[in-house]
């Protein structure tokens, strides 16, 4: 019989095990969870969603992460050479692409450093949307190569090429106006093996995307 008896948790008085109050004091002798059903049975739930989450997340990150590129690589479409593509503002087209040891002119000239070659580009923009483009929202242009990496213009070699091919009539600081199209110029310096291997692309701000090699 002594087996069977246990000290109140509150009083110390021993008691018959499993009573639910103290005959003595009548403190509670259940546990927490015991005493708080309804509490004990949400807490179970959300233990329960949590883990069932963090099993289930890796999953579903993978198929987010998947739909994702999906849904990227659908919207980002690779135009060509003389191909116009229309987007919300502008227009462009990328008229002429080509590979130089050198640009400019017998009084300006740039030539391609060591295993370089400049890659000189001539494009047009139009603003086909019903309100002026400031200069700063005029889309510019990178050099990508088959990795990825982005390349900005060398600022010496596009004006040497915009002397030598005295079409470049682009908006420095004035506005776009609407239906206004203009002639841009850009020279990049990469390396000559590497452009002559590679897949490259031009991408411009406004995600156009051309491939010109």
């Amino acid at each position: 019989m002594a087996g069977k008896l246990v000290p109140c948790k509150a009083c110390g008085q021993e008691i018959a095990k499993g009573v639910k109050k103290c005959p003595n004091c009548g403190k509670d002798q259940r546990n927490f969870f015991m005493r708080h059903k309804i509490i004990t049975f949400i807490l179970a739930v959300v233990v329960i969603i949590i883990i069932g989450n963090m099993i289930g997340g890796g999953g579903g990150s993978e198929a987010t992460s998947k739909t994702s590129s999906s849904s990227k690589a659908e919207t980002e479409k690779t135009y060509n050479i003389g191909d116009t593509v229309k987007t919300e503002k502008t227009e462009v087209t990328v008229t002429k692409v080509e590979d130089r040891d050198t640009v400019g002119t017998q009084y300006v000239e740039k030539k391609a450093s060591d295993g370089g070659t400049i890659v000189a580009v001539q494009y047009t923009i139009k603003n086909v949307s019903k309100k002026p483009i400031s200069s700063f929202s005029i889309p510019t242009v990178k050099l990508v190569d088959a990795d990825g990496t982005s390349y900005d213009a060398d600022i010496d070699a596009s004006s040497t090429y915009a002397t030598e091919t005295k079409v470049d009539n682009s908006k420095i600081l004035s506005d776009l106006n609407p239906n206004i199209k203009v002639t841009d110029v850009k020279a990049f310096e990469v390396d000559k093996e590497a452009y002559a291997k590679g897949t490259w692309k031009l991408k411009f701000s406004n995600d156009v995307i051309v491939k010109i090699k």
